[in-house]
């Protein structure tokens, strides 16, 4: 057996993760563990080589009799980290409470090739920065109070830190979504970037990804302008138009005028003025087909917002294909090497 050193720095500071039986003492900066060999080293392959690496190239050091293992993590995100390997993350939130807990497990079970935990913070994550429109949806409603404001800050975590923690781990799936959630914003606030707290330091873009992030946001906003050219201006009636053959002339060109009234509020970028998105096509497009199914509830036939229900049904269909190709265009737009996005 390799001889032994005792601890001989200055005395560490215990934390609250400490077993009675442990036969492992971990080091992080002033704090230390007791923990079991055999748990470690069942999750993390690189944990169980460096355990048993400990004595091969020397003396092997002990604290309180056990062999010591020294890491160079922060000792807040180890506590984390050793928890979800004793207790799994299933109680785990993926809010903006929580996003300090999700962004040190992601990290560290990436470092230490912790699989189990890492996919399935990747699919908590995933809620959030999905890679389907109907999850995406999803998520925008929750975002969305009883009033109609759209208040994602309050619970979810700032697309800067999730783009900047998907880069460190290599997680690109949540990327699209999220250089889609930031270009939303005004190019100001994300150069400017973040500060998630009082005590925190900024967190910045990485001059690669703000070119990526302005890139992506110039095609969004092409494509917004295109589809209204393409799909709202100057529409014509649908072929099933009940005001088709109507025998008066207004009347007949009712549907051609409501659509004319919604190509002016759609320019004045009407969402963003009542939603607070500075730029959003997904939400915009589909703003002027809600607008649709509210009106033709509340107001009659003769208002300027409200087609018949044949030029509605095929605006729908139109409003539908356009989301859909833009969410499939966001990995190409942003300049992100993602495979099976369709």
């Amino acid at each position: 057996m390799a001889p032994t050193a005792s601890y001989d720095d200055p005395p560490p500071v215990r934390t609250g993760l400490s077993f009675h039986d442990a036969n492992i003492a971990l080091l992080a900066r002033e704090s230390y563990f007791f923990v079991h060999q055999g748990v470690l080293m069942r999750h993390s392959k690189v944990l169980a080589d460096a355990i048993s690496d400990l004595g091969l190239c020397g003396p092997s050091t002990v604290l309180k009799g056990n062999p010591l293992l020294k890491l160079d993590d922060d000792p807040t995100e180890l506590h984390w980290f050793l928890l979800a390997l004793y207790d799994g993350i299933s109680t785990l939130n993926y809010n903006c409470a929580d996003f300090p807990v999700v962004s040190a497990l992601l990290r560290l079970s990436t470092k230490y090739e912790v699989d189990r935990i890492r996919g399935d913070l990747i699919q908590g994550l995933a809620q959030i920065w999905p890679k389907f429109l109907s999850q995406w949806e999803a998520r925008e409603a929750n975002a969305t109070n009883t009033d109609g404001s759209y208040l994602p800050r309050q619970c979810y975590p700032h697309p800067i830190q999730v783009i900047n923690l998907a880069q460190s781990t290599n997680t690109l799936a949540l990327l699209p979504a999220a250089f889609y959630d930031l270009c939303r914003y005004p190019p100001s606030e994300a150069v400017a970037g973040l500060i998630a707290s009082p005590s925190s330091e900024p967190e910045y873009l990485t001059d690669e990804d703000l070119m990526r992030l302005l890139r992506g946001k110039e095609h969004a906003s092409r494509f917004l302008s295109t589809f209204i050219v393409n799909h709202l201006e100057g529409r014509e009636p649908s072929l099933h138009c009940i005001y088709r053959r109507d025998n008066s002339p207004a009347r007949r060109r009712h549907c051609q005028a409501a659509f004319e009234a919604m190509t002016f509020e759609i320019l004045r970028n009407l969402n963003g003025v009542i939603c607070h998105r500075t730029l959003d096509p997904l939400a915009a497009i589909l703003d002027i087909d809600l607008t649709q199914l509210r009106t033709n509830t509340t107001v009659q036939p003769t208002s300027g917002y409200c087609v018949c229900d044949r030029c509605r049904l095929a605006y729908e269909e139109v409003v539908e294909q356009a989301r859909e190709e833009l969410w499939r265009k966001l990995p190409v737009w942003f300049d992100i090497d993602i495979h099976c996005w369709d």
